[in-house]
Order: C-alpha cells, then sequence, then structure tokens
C-alpha cells in the first residue's frame, strides 16, 4: 500500500472559518499536524508548546492547539500540532476520534463504529 490521502476540512474550533485541504493519512503518527501558515490563516488560539519526535527520531518543539477536522463527513474537535511541518499530517488521534481507519487492503478510509458525536 503506498500513501494515503483524503480531502479533510479543517477549521478553528467554532467553525468561522473552514478550509479543504488535501492531507497525508498516517496511522504510523499520533497526532495531526499543521504547518504554521496553516494555522494563522485558521487563526487558531495557540494553547502552549513541547516536544514531539519525529519518525527520522529528530526532535522539535511544536505549538498544540484545537481544530475542527472533518473527513468524509464526519466532523469533531480535535487536538493539532503546529510547526514546521513539509506537508499536513492526520494522525491516528484524530482518526480515532472521527471513528475511521485506513482499510489495509484498499488505502480506503473506512468507518470503524458508527459516529456518535458531530461538533
Amino acid at each position: 500500500m503506498g500513501h494515503v490521502y483524503a480531502e479533510v476540512k479543517i477549521g478553528d474550533p467554532r467553525k468561522q472559518k473552514i478550509i479543504e485541504r488535501r492531507m497525508l493519512i498516517d496511522t504510523g503518527a499520533t497526532y495531526a499536524c499543521i504547518p504554521n501558515e496553516l494555522a494563522k490563516e485558521l487563526n487558531l488560539p495557540l494553547l502552549g508548546e513541547g516536544k514531539l519526535v519525529l519518525a527520522d527520531g529528530r526532535e522539535v518543539e511544536a505549538s498544540y492547539s484545537l481544530a475542527y477536522v472533518e473527513i468524509n463527513g464526519r466532523g469533531d474537535g480535535v487536538q493539532v500540532r503546529v510547526f514546521d511541518v513539509v506537508e499536513p499530517v492526520i494522525g491516528v488521534f484524530t482518526l480515532e476520534a472521527l471513528g475511521l481507519a485506513v482499510d489495509p487492503v484498499s488505502g480506503e478510509l473506512k468507518p470503524t463504529r458508527s459516529f456518535i458525536a458531530r461538533a
């Protein structure tokens, strides 16, 4: 299976500004990670900072925030990490929150359960 991408609606927690972006679905990533420019465009409030360890072993400082994320009609407020990332990524915390998983055979996002919460 190659890389999995999805059209993702992402916005501020109050959904005053929502844009659509093609994002990498990374089942090896914990958090959704977005570049600083995207956080600024959405006026996301930066709530603090912490260290992240990337897949290549590098440790980086990243801000964290809350954002509204919607994939395949399933949306909710989720944590996002904000730093100098090459491309926006959706991690497993967001997939779990939305009740989605990557089908390893087809490479498509599939529901894992009924979606109970709608933000």
